[in-house]
């Protein structure tokens, strides 16, 4: 019985899995083809556009702009400040109530941090580089610019940040404990002290900037931003920085790729289609832990094969001697695909577990206090239940995978701009990567609207 429940519960709490928290069925009725169809329309007919548009065009589209001087705001208050919430919520995950909708370890973690921050830095810029929990007390006790014991070897790139990304979304994928408070709270904690002394060794930004995978993760979202601060506040077109960025190393471009094929994977191991080719049942799914090793499976070939096919598309149409450095930099160009899809999965749990997310915050100890004085509250999820609510879900979702889609096709023509001297050039290199995006805004139109059994 206990088993039965956490299941439900698992469906309903958002995690790295990307669990919906609403039903399908209405979904279903929906005449989502033309949707699917529509969006691939709509993206193949941006690269025609593009190809219209010359190199100076191209620059126009996404040059930034300065608008005022704004004083600098990093210090160390607002990081204080977030490590003490997060200590708190360890200590409501290890003390406060079991169940994972009422607990803001749980909550916290997958609702507030995991879709609402995450979302907010892809609009706003990175917000985490203030708010992360180990900057302001790093500060506070070494001093603003102390120098590090050792040195992060630079063969190292980013692949430490790429293998906790790896180990935190197979843990969130697989695991029957992705949303147990107690769980989460004791691993929270080991990552927390971990960080820290990763810092004290080898420097706060270093370990920060390659080694700690949701700085990492939020900072390349966080490029999407129509906003930068420098000396001036800019604003621009949403990805304008892409463009502007230095080429990242190849550990840091398998980060950015392994972003858009873990939330593929994440939605597909939820798909009847998924589930018949393991030889499940997806009407009698027998939990996680039954599946834990295929899932696991399927989690790193689907980001191995999405780095081979990626890499084929820049190499069929690459200048001689310049593959490896056009393969780097395009792969920020998919960014907006990725965090569309991060918002468009999210989007139904985010509506429910927000909720849950207000109550807990009015009584965090699940003993019936309420603390922002919201009277009788009830949880619904009845805008699951009616055609008109649910065709306004999956229409913002599928318009959010369209727009992120038309944005990556427009950057990676600016990109493309760079390295070929014609307009006919930059058509000819984009044919592969246009089809690939085309095709991928299709599958993920599938994905928001296919039955899911997990």
């Amino acid at each position: 019985m206990h088993k039965t429940w956490l299941s439900f519960v698992l469906l309903l709490a958002p995690a790295a899995a990307f669990a919906h928290a609403g039903q399908q069925g209405l979904v279903l009725l929906l005449p989502t083809e033309i949707y699917i169809v529509s969006g691939g329309l709509v993206v193949a007919a941006t690269v025609a556009l593009a190809a219209l548009m010359d190199h100076d065009s191209l620059h126009r589209l996404f040059r930034a702009r300065p608008l005022f001087t704004v004083p600098a705001p990093w210090c160390a208050g607002p990081s204080l400040i977030s490590t003490l919430v997060f200590s708190a919520c360890i200590w409501l995950g290890l003390f406060g109530p079991y169940d994972p909708l009422a607990n803001l370890m749980t909550l916290g973690l997958w609702t507030v941090v995991w879709i609402a921050l995450v979302v907010l830095c892809g609009l706003f810029g990175n917000l985490w580089a203030w708010l992360n929990p180990w900057s302001g007390l790093f500060r506070l006790l070494s001093g603003p610019d102390p120098t590090p014991p050792f040195k992060l070897p630079d063969r190292l790139g980013c692949w430490p940040a790429v293998l906790l990304l790896m180990a935190f979304n197979g843990f969130g994928i697989a695991s029957v404990n992705a949303t147990d408070p107690r769980v989460l709270a004791i691993l929270a904690s080991l990552y927390w002290m971990f960080t820290f002394v990763m810092m004290m060794l080898f420097g706060a930004q270093n370990w920060l900037q390659r080694g700690e995978f949701l700085s990492v993760f939020i900072s390349l979202f966080a490029k999407i931003s129509p906003f930068r601060r420098d000396a001036k506040l800019q604003v621009g077109t949403p990805g304008w920085r892409i463009t502007t960025a230095a080429t990242p190393s190849l550990s840091l471009a398998v980060f950015a790729l392994v972003l858009l094929g873990t939330g593929t994977f994440d939605g597909l191991n939820e798909t009847f289609f998924w589930l018949v080719q393991l030889g499940v049942n997806p009407l009698e799914f027998p939990g996680r832990s039954a599946i834990v090793t295929e899932t696991l499976i399927g989690l790193a070939v689907t980001n191995i094969c999405l780095c081979l096919i990626f890499y084929i598309c820049v190499w069929v149409t690459a200048p001689k001697g310049q593959t490896g450095i056009l393969f780097r930099r395009q792969t920020f160009t998919i960014l907006p695909i990725a965090l569309a899809y991060h918002f468009a999965h999210f989007l139904p749990g985010f509506l429910v577990d927000a909720q849950h997310t207000l109550v807990a915050l009015s009584s965090p100890l699940g003993q019936g206090t309420d603390y922002l004085n919201l009277g009788p509250f009830f949880v619904t999820t009845g805008f699951f239940n009616t055609t008109a609510t649910v065709r306004a879900i999956f229409l913002s979702q599928a318009a959010a995978i369209v727009i992120g889609h038309v944005l990556a096709i427009l950057l990676s023509h600016r990109v493309a701009s760079d390295y070929f001297a014609t307009r006919r050039g930059i058509l000819i290199s984009q044919l592969p990567l246009s089809a690939f995006m085309i095709g991928y805004t299709i599958l993920g139109l599938w994905l928001l609207a296919t039955a899911k059994g997990a």
